[in-house]
């Protein structure tokens, strides 16, 4: 009988963490179709939150004309056209903008790249 309990409380607790809402960083609001977003008017402000449902899956990062968005969506597709970017992922937190020391190692491989 121990171990009945201990498998469904380890199949119960999958079911409750699957049931958890992805945080992604938000700023600006995305909506799915031409002109449809609002930008992020202060990045500072960028934070990362739970999604509002359970059906948001994805977080999104757009940019367009030096505008980005980050927010949470339930589909989403990646793709760049017409100097817009649309990048997706589905891990917590993984729509956060680079931080400097990404970029510099960013820079620091080119640079090695170049020189071969």
């Amino acid at each position: 009988m121990g171990v009945n309990c201990l498998l469904a409380a380890a199949v119960l607790g999958g079911f409750v963490a699957s049931a958890v809402a992805l945080q992604c960083y938000q700023c600006g609001q995305y909506n799915d179709g031409v002109g449809s977003i609002t930008p992020c008017i202060n990045e500072t402000h960028m934070e990362l939150k739970e999604c509002p449902s359970l059906n948001h899956v994805y977080c999104i990062k757009y940019i367009s004309e030096g505008s980005t968005v980050r927010d949470c969506v339930p589909k989403c597709t990646e793709r760049e056209d017409w100097g817009t970017r649309t990048f997706c992922c589905a891990e917590p937190g993984c729509n956060a903008a680079p931080t400097k020391t990404s970029a510099v190692v960013m820079v620091a491989l080119l640079t090695i790249l170049a020189m071969h």
